[in-house]
Parts: structure tokens; C-alpha cells; sequence
């Protein structure tokens, strides 16, 4: 008998989350207005910003895996936070400060604060949780929650990472480490400058 992969699931399934299989979420909550406006967090380099308040945040990025989901094809993002920084990035139950790690390598120190009306972007949250098993795995300090993805090619964890996106109406603290996705067709602005102010909480500074 053929034991399928905890991964299969989320290769196979759109939407299947974590929660859904008991594993542990990320308890924080969006934080909405009563407005309809949606409040987050963006790192940026600080050579950036001069930049950003004058255009806004720029879609360079694809949502990139081998099969997107229809409404994601050709699309670009920008991604966030819910909070300034997240519990899950210096203390995961499954993968320690291993996010604190990424983001110190990869993104800059500044903090942004963005409040968008939900009803006129498309946002989603997607589970960070695929990809940092892999980079786990990579980095040889773990098998983090055990998805047994092929990481050789970073193909599986970037499928089960779109899959995972959520429609934020309809996500409620399903994801380990949530991550804010702001999509756009094609490259551009996929927040105008207006949306976007210096956080007054800078963590990492």
C-alpha cells in the first residue's frame, strides 16, 4: 500500500491548510476597519523610499509555480505581514527564528505601513510554511513539519505555496506563517503611494 506524503494534500488540494489537519496556525488577526481598510507591514530598503511615497510599492514579482490556479495566471504581487513582526518569523513550533533568518538576508530593515480598502485590491494570505520547509531542509537544520516536498528544484513548495493562497474574506487564522499577497496582471504598481506611510514601529532598526 502506497503511503501518500503529508505534501500530496497540499499538492493536490487548493485552499487545504494546515488547520484543516490540526497543525499549529498563527493566532493573529487581520486587522480590518471598520471602514473596510486593511492594515499591514512591508520591509524595504531604505534607499527605496524615496521611490515608493512618490509611485507606491511595485508588482516586480510573478506568482510564480508550475500550475497557478486560473486567477492567478500572469499575475504579480507585493507581499506583507498582519504584524509588525510576526511570532511565527522569530519562533515557530516547526521551524524556530529560521523566517527571522530569511528576512534579515532578503528584505530590508524599514518598515512600511499600508492600509488598503479591501473591496478595490485583490488580496490573498498564503502559507510561508512550504517554502521554509524547504529551506530548512536546504540549510540542514530540520525537517520542519515533515510535507517530504522535492526540494531539489523548488518546484513542490512553490506549487503547494500558491495553492495555498486565501481570499482575505475568507481566511481566518488557517495559516502557520501567514504572508500577505497584494496581486496585480502584470507588472506595475500594485499599491499606489497613497495607501502607504513609514511604520511609527520599526523592530528591526
Amino acid at each position: 500500500m502506497n503511503v501518500l506524503r503529508l505534501g500530496q494534500t497540499f499538492l493536490q488540494n487548493r485552499k487545504r491548510t494546515l488547520k484543516d489537519l490540526n497543525y499549529s496556525t498563527d493566532k493573529a488577526k487581520l486587522n480590518v476597519s471598520t471602514e473596510g481598510y486593511f492594515t499591514f507591514y512591508h520591509y524595504t530598503y531604505e534607499g527605496n523610499i524615496p521611490n515608493i511615497m512618490a509611485e507606491g510599492l511595485w508588482a516586480r514579482r510573478e506568482v510564480a509555480c508550475p500550475d497557478p490556479p486560473e486567477e492567478l495566471i500572469g499575475c504579480h504581487l507585493v507581499e506583507g505581514f498582519i504584524d509588525p513582526l510576526p511570532a511565527w518569523l522569530t519562533e515557530s513550533q516547526y521551524y524556530n527564528d529560521l523566517g527571522y533568518e530569511l528576512t534579515r538576508k532578503y528584505i530590508g530593515d524599514v518598515l512600511l505601513e499600508i492600509s488598503l480598502p479591501m473591496a478595490d485590491f485583490p488580496i490573498y494570505i498564503a502559507d510561508y510554511a512550504h517554502i521554509l520547509e524547504c529551506k530548512m531542509i536546504e540549510e540542514e537544520k530540520g525537517i520542519g513539519i515533515g510535507f517530504e516536498y522535492d526540494c531539489s528544484n523548488g518546484r513542490e513548495c512553490t506549487q503547494a505555496y500558491v495553492n495555498s493562497y486565501i481570499d482575505i474574506h475568507e481566511y481566518i487564522d488557517q495559516h502557520h506563517a501567514p504572508i500577505v499577497q497584494v496581486v496585480r496582471l502584470g507588472e506595475g504598481i500594485a499599491i499606489p503611494s497613497e495607501f502607504i506611510e513609514i511604520s511609527k514601529i520599526q523592530p528591526r532598526k
